[in-house]
């Protein structure tokens, strides 16, 4: 009896010896891996009309590090060239070059951008996001700063025009740049189960903004050859295109928000006049 006991006791011994292994080996194999954040659903904000130009209400925010979402000018850019990847269609990527105007090196707690449906009746999509480092005026290497920086949100019905979205942002998963980088924004119908047709898919966008209250973006963006996810992947095949500046310059909707407080210096007041004008 005593030596069954022994034996009962030595397997489950083993058994929880194996279960912590197997723990260990889990969290040091996902410990270097990188994915993609599933960030859940995304607030909707200002709704602006195709052909109108529009101005949103003043942004007062502790931590503003760019912000341009305020001057709609009443256009937009669609995305495009969706392929079915496996079960899912996506649409091409588009960049916008973004130069803030805040404090780096804190945690991005917020993110605004912008969603244009250039369809006549409501589309739902997923939105999905990327970021990469500046390379010369083009996206370079994929921004890592923890770790590759890639959200997708949870589909969402968008109506016909440019729609202001916000997604939350949780610690440690995006710190704000120090200088010049690339947002970029696809779309796809989550592996065929939102509905939409090839046609709806390819009218998603972009809605056109300028100037930025917060920070500055150039006449320059950036589209990938073909469709994709594009996560992780540095030096994306496509090219920088511009609109000639003035009176559509090529800058979308964008804003970020980090977790520091904005001094109070004059300049700090300087930005946060420039959001009533």
């Amino acid at each position: 009896m005593r030596s069954l006991l022994r034996d009962g006791r030595f397997a489950a011994r083993s058994a929880q010896v194996l279960v912590a292994l197997v723990a260990i080996a889990l969290q040091v194999s996902t410990a270097g891996a990188v994915n993609e954040r599933f960030l859940g659903d995304l607030q909707v904000g200002e709704h602006f009309d195709i052909g109108a130009p529009g101005k949103s209400g003043p942004r007062l925010l502790d931590s503003v590090d760019y912000s341009n979402v305020s001057n709609f000018l009443g256009q937009a850019f669609v995305n495009g060239g969706s392929e079915v990847q496996g079960a899912n269609r996506i649409t091409r990527l588009i960049a916008d070059d973004i130069t803030p105007d805040g404090q780096s090196g804190f945690d991005v707690i917020e993110i605004t951008f912008s969603v244009a449906n250039l369809n006549a009746t409501p589309v739902t999509a997923r939105p999905r996001i990327r970021f990469w480092f500046d390379n010369g005026g083009a996206p370079g290497a994929y921004y890592n700063v923890p770790a590759d920086v890639g959200f997708s949100f949870n589909p969402l019905t968008f109506s016909p025009g440019v729609t202001l979205v916000t997604g939350s942002i949780g610690p440690g998963l995006f710190t704000m740049p120090g200088g010049r980088f690339w947002a970029g924004l696809t779309f796809d119908d989550n592996n065929g189960t939102t509905g939409a047709t090839q046609a709806q898919i390819d009218g998603l966008g972009q809605g056109i903004f300028d100037p930025a209250d917060i920070g500055s973006s150039e006449d320059l963006a950036f589209a990938t050859t073909g469709a994709g996810s594009f996560f992780g992947t540095s030096n994306p095949p496509g090219a920088t295109f511009s609109f000639g500046g003035p009176p559509s310059p090529a800058s979308f909707g964008w804003e970020f928000i980090s977790s520091a407080p904005t001094p109070n210096t004059k300049s700090s007041w300087g930005r946060i006049k420039n959001l009533y004008r």
